[in-house]
């Protein structure tokens, strides 16, 4: 299916420059005809729905980052990964799987969300419905109209687990005329991409929108006993919304989407294997290289519906969101990554189901205070299932591959009344006061067994455990916005954010790490956002700094997971962003952020074992996952001709190192990495073609690492792309 997909795409794409060519001769005779010609000399106005209702993104009192439609489109980004590097202080780690277990970052709180017990401190969003776990965020992105990174504490209005912060997703709606679009892309490593949509109105008062997308492409993992490639990718998605309006005053969304991954990921390459010498040794430490001799798989299938109502009262809007998500998938890794067979198996998978239902009515009260309260319920059940087997190769006797089992399963009830108002104390100041009351309620079954006792050995015992927690948490946020000027406005915010108690649901090690606390965060923060120069420079600069207390950390440490809670950390940054028009021709755009993120108080921290064992005091150190830069600078330069404009852009994205264990050690770390992307194409009305390079430079970079002593890998190491490149043709109608 792949190769005749690959083929097909390709067969457009050519048929498209060919276009492109015969028209060549007359660009340099089109000014005038160009759509370049009527756009304004401006930077585009942005509307968000970040606090659940519509706004321009400059008078939002919070730092916000919004990626329009026409900005993925312009830098090529095609997934929520790809997002993550256009924001200041956000982090995407690989994890052992950025598809299942990806690590996301806002302002140096993250995760590793490896474990069912364990949830995301970043919130993930589409069209008002919560994704739940981390294994549904890295998805296609189909029919986006804009994705919206808050960044902060968002405990008010997304109050499930938004300790660091939200990623607002907004999909595209139909509008009086029919519309539709199609984007095929091919590139090397076998690339092939096509996604398409098309919706409209089908009826009076009904509208339909139907979104696919399918991705191929070849490994960049190298298999060197030339069995499959890592990082592999096959995976299909889409979406089908039904739009009923049967009066001015009522709106009726029925949703559903779908995703079915079949990749084959890298997961990681081992660095470091005991025993490895000479040959063996030189082609472990060869970025993208693997040479496993069982297989690497993914299976992936996660689906999702929901009713979002709406119905204008005449003191306001009600609106309903009712929502289930189901998500799945099983796993296979050679944890060696090697021609022996230290492990003869390791399957695992997770299954989570995901009921939620949101009430909110927003209102207004004269022409100075507007309000939204609402009520939020969540039922998860999450279930793991996993089974290791020792090869004949770990501990140099035969052992007839003894198994180890776990199974466990954790329920979540979430409860949640808020309540969030404006006033408007003058013409230039506002003021905003928002509180949530939270509460949640989880309960945990888990069992892992060991029949040989085999497994004791390297650190991974028979144990079974049951308990439940119970936490009730308040959480404020107070803004306080002013009018320098019609384009310049000053803002302070101070807001809080909770997390429940996380369990152990992983491989175990011991009886020590079984539970963390609750961890809570307020953040104090000032900023100013300006629109100057009649439009022309868009400058927005935020200073905070986030108390975090009682954070919690999960750790890889060699034989099993530990779990605990850090006590204190401090976290203080910088963010700004920047977009400007200098010459109509030319666009701007760039971002820079800063983090100071240290461990005020964590003595019970966990030390790998390749590094000795045991506990330490990593109290001063830095916070795990946390850049202390990331930076990016874009630039696109517009030539108008006479079919559209050729189109010139670069894109440079920058992230310090990063700690992968809270030791700090040089062992478990990232070097910094610059990557350069660029695109050069002809952008018409109703068609682009477009030639594309990423990581131009073909930089080495390291997104993960980690410690699996037990099973001989001293080391690993995840890689992000190498060198890319293709093109891209989208046709809209």
């Amino acid at each position: 299916m792949a190769a005749g997909l690959i083929k097909t795409v390709r067969s457009v794409l050519l048929a498209g420059a060919s276009l492109a060519s015969l028209t060549a001769p007359t660009w340099v005779h089109a000014q005038q005809a160009s759509p370049a010609a009527d756009k304004p000399q401006q930077v585009e106005e942005v509307v968000v729905t970040a606090r659940k209702r519509t706004e321009k993104l400059q008078e939002v009192p919070a730092s916000i980052s919004a990626v329009s439609a026409s900005r993925l489109a312009a830098s090529g980004i095609n997934d929520i990964q790809g997002v993550v590097g256009s924001v200041p202080n956000v982090s995407f780690s690989g994890g052992i799987a950025g598809a299942i277990q990806g690590q996301v970052g806002i302002r140096g709180i993250s995760t590793l969300v490896r474990n069912i017990g364990v949830e995301s401190g970043v919130g993930f969003y589409v069209d008002g419905v919560y994704l739940g776990r981390p294994d549904s965020y890295n998805q296609e992105l189909i029919d986006i109209d804009r994705v919206e990174v808050l960044r902060g504490p968002q405990g008010t209005l997304f109050g499930k687990n938004t300790i660091a912060g939200v990623f607002n997703i907004t999909t595209k709606q139909p509008g009086d005329h029919p519309e539709a679009e199609i984007r095929a892309e091919v590139g090397n490593y076998d690339l092939a991409r096509i996604q398409a949509y098309v919706m409209g109105p089908i009826a009076d008062g009904v509208a339909a929108k139907l979104a696919m997308g399918y991705v191929h492409r070849d490994g960049t993992y190298k298999n060197l006993s030339g069995g499959q490639n890592g990082d592999q990718i096959d995976t299909a998605s889409m979406r089908a919304q039904l739009f009923y309006t049967p009066t001015d005053k009522d709106k009726l969304i029925l949703s559903f989407d779908g995703l079915r991954d079949r990749s084959h990921p890298a997961f990681f390459q081992v660095t470091d294997l005991a025993g490895a010498t000479g040959k063996a040794l030189i082609e472990e430490t060869t970025p993208h290289t693997i040479n496993n001799n069982r297989p690497d798989k993914l299976n992936r299938d996660n689906y999702g519906t929901s009713i979002t109502y709406s119905h204008q009262f005449a003191a306001g809007e009600l609106t309903s969101i009712t929502a289930f998500r189901h998500s799945a998938y099983e796993a296979w890794l050679d944890d060696d990554q090697n021609q022996v067979d230290n492990l003869s198996a390791d399957h695992w998978g997770d299954k989570t189901d995901f009921f939620s239902q949101e009430v909110r009515f927003s209102g207004a009260v004269g022409r100075k205070l507007s309000y939204i309260v609402g009520l939020y319920y969540a039922d998860q059940l999450v279930t793991t299932d996993r089974i290791l087997a020792i090869g004949n190769d770990l501990l140099g006797v035969p052992l007839g591959d003894p198994p180890l089992t776990t199974k466990g399963s954790v329920r979540t009830h979430s409860y949640a009344i808020f309540a969030n108002a404006d006033y408007k104390l003058t013409d230039r100041a506002t003021l905003s006061v928002g509180l949530r009351g939270s509460q949640e309620d989880k309960k945990v079954a888990f069992d892992q067994a060991d029949p040989t006792g085999i497994f004791a050995s390297i650190g991974l015992p028979s144990l079974s455990y049951a308990a439940s927690a119970s936490n009730g948490d308040l959480s404020p946020t107070v803004s306080l916005s002013y009018k320098l000027a019609p384009a310049i406005t000053v803002y302070g915010r101070i807001a809080e954010g909770f997390k429940s108690a996380a369990f152990n649901v992983d491989l175990v090690s011991s009886t020590k790490g079984l539970a963390a606390g609750p961890e809570n965060a307020t953040t104090y923060e000032v900023g100013v956002k300006s629109d100057l120069f009649e439009r022309r420079l868009r400058a927005n600069l935020g200073v905070f700094t986030t108390a975090y207390d009682n954070m919690q950390v999960s750790q890889l440490l060699g034989s099993g997971v530990t779990l605990n809670n850090a006590g204190k950390a401090t976290i203080s940054g910088v963010e700004a962003e920047f977009t400007a028009v200098p010459i109509e021709p030319l666009r701007l755009d760039a971002s820079f952020g800063y983090l100071n993120a240290k461990y005020d108080k964590y003595k019970n921290c966990g030390v790998p074992t390749s590094l000795g064992g045991g506990y330490t005091d990593c109290s001063g150190k830095w916070i795990v996952g946390a850049p202390e830069f990331t930076a990016r600078f874009g630039a696109e330069y517009d030539y108008p001709v006479s079919l559209g404009d050729i189109v010139l852009r670069a894109d440079v994205t920058h992230e310090s190192p990063v700690y992968f264990d809270a030791t700090n050690s040089d062992r478990f770390r990232s070097d910094g990495h610059t990557l350069l992307d660029m695109r050069l194409g002809l952008r018409t009305d109703r068609w682009d073609i477009f030639l594309w390079s990423k990581n131009i430079t073909n930089a080495t970079y390291i997104t993960y690492r980690d410690d699996r002593t037990s099973a001989g890998a001293l080391q690993t190491t995840a890689y992000g792309d190498p060198r890319t490149f293709g093109a891209t043709l989208t046709a809209r109608f």
